[in-house]
């Protein structure tokens, strides 16, 4: 059982339109695609639609499984283990998850193969349901974590517009949302890292302009680095590349050191 089968089973049992069951706190459009499992919503907003609509938490979480782990608090383990480039933990929850047909599986799957600078192979149907059409969505509502794990998924010219939409829209942003915001980041990591790898040095100048327009969050100090550590290897900066691989190496990042490309041999 889904989150999103969980909200259509409550909200046929009520006897709610989708209109309803959103109450204003998401779009119903929006709210439609969580219920078909084409986006994740925030534990925040389920909770404040449930309440909106009196009902139970209880009743609503209760019939997820028993050890403690539903749905959604996976799926933040899962983004904080990326978040933080956290093999053993990526490792450890995937032991946890017994289907292998299940979207969180290939998920985990998916960004442990990117940390490890692997392809892997996964159904149409998994691939499908993760790769995400923005212009679909309404960006007030949106994070970033499956975008951001589903990069290696895209080509990169399918990539860049997305890019560019998400730039174009930089104001309906929800700046304010520690997960909009983090998300973000880790999405222009991936996305820089590939524009770097693969020499789209153009397009790459461009995300670190737009980058460089996101209010400074203690959040997101760390991953300021980092994107400053790209913009030193496209200008060519060795000496500002390596200070900042010095300093995450004495602040104890040297897993995360570990997967980025290095300014002495090109990419990896």
């Amino acid at each position: 059982m889904t989150i999103g089968q969980q909200l259509k089973k409550t909200r046929l049992l009520f006897g709610l339109t989708q209109e309803e069951m959103s109450a204003g706190i998401v779009s119903e459009s929006f709210y439609s695609r969580v219920e078909r499992d084409k986006n994740a919503i925030t534990i925040n907003k389920l909770i404040a639609m449930l309440n909106a609509n009196n009902i139970s938490l209880n009743d609503f979480f209760k019939i997820f499984d028993n050890e403690g782990m539903p749905e959604l608090k996976l799926q933040r383990q899962i983004y904080s283990a990326f978040n933080d480039r956290d093999l053993d933990q990526l490792h450890q929850i995937e032991k946890t998850l017994s289907s292998k047909n299940d979207v969180l599986y290939f998920k985990t799957k998916l960004i442990i193969a990117t940390l490890e600078h692997r392809s892997i192979k996964m159904p149409d149907s998994i691939r499908k349901q993760l790769k995400t059409n923005l212009i679909d969505l309404d960006l007030k509502e949106q994070d970033f974590w499956d975008l951001a794990i589903s990069v290696p998924l895209y080509q990169f010219s399918e990539l860049t517009p997305l890019m560019s939409y998400i730039i174009a829209h930089f104001s309906k942003l929800d700046l304010d949302n520690p997960q909009v915001v983090i998300s973000l980041m880790n999405l222009l990591i991936g996305y820089l890292d590939r524009a770097y790898r693969e020499k789209h040095l153009a397009e790459a100048k461009k995300t670190l302009n737009f980058a460089n327009k996101i209010p400074n969050d203690f959040e997101i100090m760390f991953h300021k680095l980092i994107i400053k550590y790209y913009s030193a290897l496209i200008d060519k900066n060795l000496e500002m590349s390596k200070g900042i691989t010095d300093l995450l190496q004495i602040c104890g990042y040297q897993r995360y050191i570990d997967m980025l490309p290095q300014a002495n041999r090109g990419s990896k």
